[in-house]
């Protein structure tokens, strides 16, 4: 019996688990979205107004539930336009499945027909411009390469270290039905390539990290996306409880333990807080767990930071390529992050500790006392304009423990970094593979949709939020509880940064008016240009159930404060 290939398309989403689908219907692709109509039980879709926030939309999904979202579409602009939320996926190690066409109309692809993507002679190449930053792509030309194309890109994209996974389809593939009886090669349900145990590590490198762990003096833990995507949060506290061990996280694992832990020292690098970097530079052992120690994090890998000639390093990643890929370890563990830790867990306790934990715990608690660990000077400014660390202190001490962050790009996500400390595990929520600028705008619709019963703030910079307007229609049209804090300096901040004085070009430009122009949407907008001014407007966007963005007019203070 044949069955239409869109129909089976959605089947096989559904019983992968996959429930969300953001994108633009084009050129082929509104046969493909067809087969949703029915499922609409099943699947939610979304109708993003620009392939890239659907891309971004796609990843934030996936950044908060751990599963992919796909992103559907036609392939010319989903390989270009889309790119913007593609690559911060493959960089940042998390699920998606993308959906193109390749604009070959009629079947036409010789022939040169316009948007064509096959590659052909007039054509751009949709597949290899997808090939660049994805993990997996494929192009379908008839059912059964997309079906079995489908079911490959989803145990691409969720298996191993996760990342974005494709299938480009010829013009006729939404059109045609498929017999599952007779298919060569044969088709199975999905459920049998996805049934993949994570990597573990074994009883003897437990064994042999625990007592590195237990014989180090000075032990620090550095942990990173995987975590968040292990959800190890509960293991990270119980070992660094366990041995009085600071934890810090690189960019993309914000938040991966609560920066109110005792064990936590905040984020590491360039802008980090004094304690950390100290105690990152003083350690005999690291433990790295679900972070590549990229450059980005570690100073560039300078070796005033990391010394791998004096610091043993033991390193625990899910793809063996990362564990000991920037600096040379001691131990280069493959295995998920979660099941690591917890065997590591167990070793240590089969040992007798010659230290007291709870000592060097409170030690490291005087050490950040003194060190007015998330507690500097700037965030209590009064200047006017205001003090971006100012705007950071009053998020903070609104925002509840259950309530969530999400980040943008460029000098507001670093004075972010820097100054909001996170009250739970996964509070804070942003992209930084890539770190494209405008990521937050719609990555904080994602963020709601994700999660509708929580507060959510997200923090932009003026220049970020000016390419993403579209995303306030889809606040509204959806009536979102989404709060938008607007820092604006009328410059593209982190680049601005990097100017001499009498050489900026092409950062500045006129101070718009974000509340004006969100009011515009039909979402509440106020503008705040006094500090005193500033809680107040938080509070009022904070405790409104509508959609709200609160503009603040921001000193142009140069972001290399934060590196002293």
């Amino acid at each position: 019996m044949e069955y239409p290939v869109r129909l089976l398309f959605a089947d096989i989403l559904i019983e992968a688990g996959i429930d969300h689908v953001f994108g633009i219907p084009g050129g082929n692709t509104p046969f493909v979205f067809d087969g949703f109509v029915d499922k609409k039980d099943k699947i939610k879709t979304y109708l993003v107004r620009h392939e890239g926030g659907a891309a971004v939309m796609a990843d934030m999904y996936a950044r908060m539930t751990g599963r992919p979202a796909v992103l559907v579409g036609q392939g010319p602009f989903i390989a270009t336009s889309g790119g913007f939320g593609i690559v911060e996926s493959f960089y940042s190690g998390l699920p998606m499945i993308i959906i193109c066409d390749t604009s070959d109309y009629y079947s036409l692809p010789l022939h040169g027909p316009y948007q064509n993507g096959t590659g052909d002679y007039g054509a751009v190449d949709v597949p290899a411009m997808l090939k660049s930053m994805t993990k997996f792509t494929t192009v379908a030309t008839n059912p059964i390469e997309f079906m079995q194309g489908l079911q490959l890109a989803i145990k691409h994209a969720t298996t191993g270290r996760p990342g974005p996974a494709a299938v480009a389809i010829r013009w006729n593939i939404p059109f045609e039905n498929i017999d599952l009886e007779n298919t060569n090669p044969k088709y199975f349900p999905v459920s049998g390539y996805l049934k993949n145990s994570p990597p573990h590590i074994s009883k003897e490198d437990a064994t042999r990290a625990a007592e590195l762990l237990v014989k180090a003096k000075n032990p620090v833990m550095v942990i990173g996306q995987g975590i968040r995507t292990a959800k190890a949060d509960g293991e990270v506290t119980e070992i660094a409880e366990l041995l009085g061990m600071p934890v810090a996280t690189s960019y993309l694992g914000k938040s991966a333990i609560a920066e109110t832990h005792d064990c936590a020292i905040g984020m590491m690098g360039a802008t980090a807080q004094k304690i950390t970097n100290a105690r990152i530079t003083g350690a005999d052992v690291l433990f790295a767990v679900g972070t590549s120690l990229a450059p980005d994090n570690t100073k560039w890998l300078s070796k005033d930071y990391i010394d791998a000639e004096r610091q043993k390093i033991i390193h625990v990643d899910i793809e063996p390529l990362n564990a000991g890929w920037t600096y040379p370890v001691e131990m280069g563990i493959t295995s998920d992050a979660g099941i690591a830790l917890r065997e590591i867990i167990a070793a240590v306790k089969e040992q007798k500790l010659d230290f007291d934990a709870r000592a060097r715990i409170k030690t490291l608690l005087e050490e950040k006392e003194a060190a007015a660990y998330f507690n500097e000077e700037p965030i209590r400014s009064d200047e006017i304009p205001i003090a971006p660390e100012r705007v950071v202190k009053e998020v903070n001490e609104i925002l509840g423990e259950d309530d969530l962050l999400v980040l943008d790009a460029g000098n507001s996500r670093l004075w972010c970094c820097r100054h909001f400390q996170s009250k739970k595990a996964g509070q804070v929520l942003a992209g930084g593979g890539a770190a494209a600028i405008g990521y937050g705008v719609p990555g904080a619709v994602a963020a709601q949709i994700a999660e509708p019963d929580k507060k959510i703030i997200a923090i932009c910079g003026d220049g970020g939020f000016s390419t993403q307007l579209y995303a306030l229609e889809h606040v509204k049209d959806l009536n979102l509880p989404l709060t938008y804090v607007i820092l604006n300096n009328s410059c593209l901040g982190n680049i601005h940064d990097y100017q001499a004085p009498d050489r900026k070009i092409a950062s500045e430009y006129s101070t718009m008016n974000c509340a004006d122009i969100a009011r515009g949407f039909g979402l509440k907008g106020i503008r705040v240009e006094d500090p005193g001014q500033l809680k107040p407007a938080l509070q009022e966007a904070y405790n409104s159930s509508e959609p709200y963005l609160v503009e603040v007019i921001t000193k142009n203070d140069p972001h290399f404060k934060l590196m002293g």
